[in-house]
């Protein structure tokens, strides 16, 4: 019998390629955006604007320590969008669709790597196409409509528990429970279990951090001599067993006893006549965590942001409801939750006239596409009229375009709907705090008053 599909195993040993043809732009950027506490003070929307003027396809170098070579960053909409429609040059298989880099081997943490490599966002082909089929009937329009109705009640509960007389963290208050109430129910998770899922997310937003400090802490003490404090990495490593082993266990019930919810339906899944492995239902597990909360989170504190520093476009809300689906489309564009996606070229081939060879590495930064002025005129302004504010990319395109869209738009609008109407002077009221990541604009903490 053949053995379950296992990406993590057919690129476990993979070395990618350094480019073959020298870069046709001559610049030199000043930003590194593998470094993690550049995104603390949020996307460097300058430097990307600045990449995409002088060098949209930019050869930029490796991460901190690492034995991959560097990788093509792209910012610009008309690049990133061929290279996401075209997944046989470009592909999300050859090493994965996500991972900047996949680390040298004596780094990789014994669960969280293959757990990441080893999702859907990382197939190709029919195998993503069919894995991708399990989830449809969870994101349909009669699906949605009937989730819609508990979002709704769900939205009034949590608006009605903040004491609006003295400032709170609206992350914690609200943006942070919606969607893990959202996603729970989608998955079948019980209502006991829930908050853990809270703790789980913050500590994957920082797992890359945690891993790069480690190391670096490491180098450091191998110069002076002196013991290195485990007890950040203890404690991160207890809390990703822990989250691996309710995934194994839920998963494992979901298989004997299955029921209408999207866990059962991936536990029972199959690619190419076999089920999921082990390790792919621990990715399976992760990306749902994952992509099914942080994004939709992100853009319900960050359109907090956008409201505060632009009255104007808030007061034009507030007296013309009808604009609220193309100003949560307008919200999604500025801050672009998922910065980045990557791709690897499967053969020879050319992005906005620069030449690559096969196994070279790719960087989507969406949220430089998303302000690119050639599609979007003004792109820093908020402007909740725009007329073509749905052509961003921040959900992806092409055959990977984010499954979950249908449910993020309805609970935002559901959220902006009542936040609104209930509070229309509700503004951010201090300073934010944003994670160190790269991957995701991860807001840990937006203050506001209303």
């Amino acid at each position: 019998m053949a053995e379950p599909v296992s990406i993590s195993n057919a690129i476990a040993k993979k070395t990618f390629s350094s480019n073959a043809h020298l870069p046709i732009h001559e610049f030199e950027s000043d930003v590194n955006l593998t470094d993690l506490d550049l995104f603390t003070n949020g996307q460097p929307f300058d430097e990307f604007k600045k990449m995409r003027e002088k060098a949209p396809v930019y050869l930029h170098a490796p991460f901190f320590n690492d034995p991959e070579p560097g990788f093509w960053s792209l910012t610009r909409h008309e690049d990133i969008l061929k290279v996401s429609s075209d997944p046989k040059t470009f592909s999300s298989q050859a090493g994965t669709g996500t991972m900047i880099t996949l680390g040298s081997e004596d780094r990789r943490h014994p669960k969280l790597w293959r757990s990441a490599v080893d999702h859907m966002l990382n197939l190709d082909g029919d195998l993503h196409i069919n894995l991708r089929r399990e989830h449809m009937p969870f994101f349909k329009p009669n699906y949605v409509a009937d989730l819609r109705i508990k979002v709704s009640a769900k939205v009034q509960a949590l608006l009605d528990d903040i004491n609006t007389s003295e400032p709170c963290n609206f992350v914690t208050a609200f943006s942070q429970q919606l969607p893990i109430f959202t996603l729970s129910e989608i998955l079948g998770i019980p209502e006991t279990d829930r908050q853990k899922l809270v703790t789980w997310m913050e500590f994957l937003e920082l797992a890359q951090y945690i891993q790069v400090e480690q190391m670096k802490k490491e180098l450091e003490g191998q110069k002076t001599n002196e013991p290195v404090d485990t007890n950040m990495l203890e404690m991160f490593n207890n809390m990703i067993d822990e989250m691996f082993e309710y995934g194994r266990d839920i998963m494992n019930a979901k298989r004997k006893n299955p029921s209408d919810d999207l866990l059962s339906a991936i536990a029972n899944a199959e690619l190419e006549g076999q089920q999921l492995s082990p390790e792919f239902l621990d990715g399976s597990w992760l990306l749902i965590i994952f992509a099914g909360n942080d994004t939709t989170r992100n853009t319900l504190s960050g359109a907090i942001k956008l409201l505060t520093e632009n009255p104007d476009q808030k007061q034009k809300l507030i007296d013309n409801p009808e604009l609220m689906p193309n100003f949560l489309q307008e919200c999604i564009r500025m801050i672009s939750p998922v910065m980045h996606m990557r791709r690897t070229t499967t053969c020879k081939t050319e992005v906005g006239g620069q030449l690559m060879g096969p196994g070279e590495k790719l960087v989507m930064w969406y949220g430089a596409a998303n302000r690119d002025p050639d599609i979007f005129l003004n792109p820093d302004k908020f402007d909740i009229e725009r007329a073509n504010a749905d052509k961003h990319l921040a959900f992806g395109i092409g055959r990977h375009t984010c499954i979950g869209k249908p449910v993020a738009l309805m609970q935002l609008e559901e959220s902006y709907k009542q936040i609104l109407a209930r509070f229309p002077d509700i503004h951010m009221s201090g300073d934010w705090k944003v994670a160190p990541n790269n991957f995701v604009h991860a807001i840990q903490e937006m203050p506001v008053k209303f």
